[in-house]
């Protein structure tokens, strides 16, 4: 008669079998996990220098500066040495594009999508302004508001808005931007002004017709007494000059 061994012996020689199995698995090398971890870094990497690059660029924007940069679907590939730039120049703000070299010759290039967000303290309209009307400093009060929710050109210092003329009818509240003023006219169209020609040596000065508005430091053109059309810059209430 045969003797068959027991269940139970059967079941712990598995049981030895199966840990001996897993002992030697564990002490193999996991390729396919490694090459996935070293895949993800050029990303991370990528993100990384464009926050800073963002964050060193809003510097000017104050301590409350927030960015979020969005996933992209588009593979980056490998870039070690990332190098952001700005598409569009300026600060910053609102939704934004960051541009990034992954070669030093500009080759390879990809772009991310961010947002910029931070409190601000910008000008509003106190009372209503209207076109052609100087600004002062009692029609204008302060707000605070996030400025990806501003307008660009917004105006963040009195100096930039005190003295100048409204180009539109400005409402009560309205948040003030560049495009909204200007500076006052120094010379009108129509206007007799005088010319003053200066080159090696000499200095003439005689009287021209504007042939434009202009204010300080701007280019206009000017009629001469012979019909002439030239350009002169504006360096003063009705007074322009031309280098020759």
């Amino acid at each position: 008669m045969k003797h068959r061994p027991s269940r139970q012996l059967v079941f712990r020689a598995g049981a030895v079998t199966l840990m001996a199995l897993l002992f030697a698995l564990s002490l193999l090398p996991l390729p396919s996990i490694a090459r996935a971890a070293s895949a993800d870094e050029p990303s991370d990497a990528v993100v990384a220098s464009v926050r800073q690059f963002l964050k060193e660029r809003t510097a000017s924007l104050g301590d409350q500066v927030t960015i979020d940069i969005r996933e992209s679907d588009v593979d980056l590939g490998d870039c070690a040495t990332p190098q952001p730039f700005l598409p569009r120049p300026g600060v910053p703000q609102g939704r934004v594009t960051v541009g990034v070299h992954c070669d030093s010759d500009g080759s390879r290039t990809r772009y991310l999508q961010a947002t910029v967000s931070a409190i601000v303290r910008h000008l509003v309209a106190l009372q209503p302004i209207d076109p052609g009307q100087r600004i002062d400093a009692t029609m204008l009060d302060w707000q605070e508001a996030d400025i990806s929710r501003l307008r660009r050109g917004y105006l963040d210092d009195l100096d930039q808005a005190v003295g100048r003329v409204a180009t539109r009818r400005i409402p009560t509240g309205a948040t003030l931007t560049d495009t909204m003023i200007r500076k006052p006219w120094m010379v009108k169209r129509g206007d007799t002004v005088v010319l003053t020609a200066v080159g090696q040596g000499f200095r003439i000065s005689r009287s021209v017709e504007a042939l434009d508005n202009g204010e300080l430091g701007s280019t206009i053109r000017l009629k001469t007494e012979d019909d002439q059309i030239l350009q002169g810059r504006v360096t003063g209430q009705d007074r322009l000059r031309v280098d020759l």
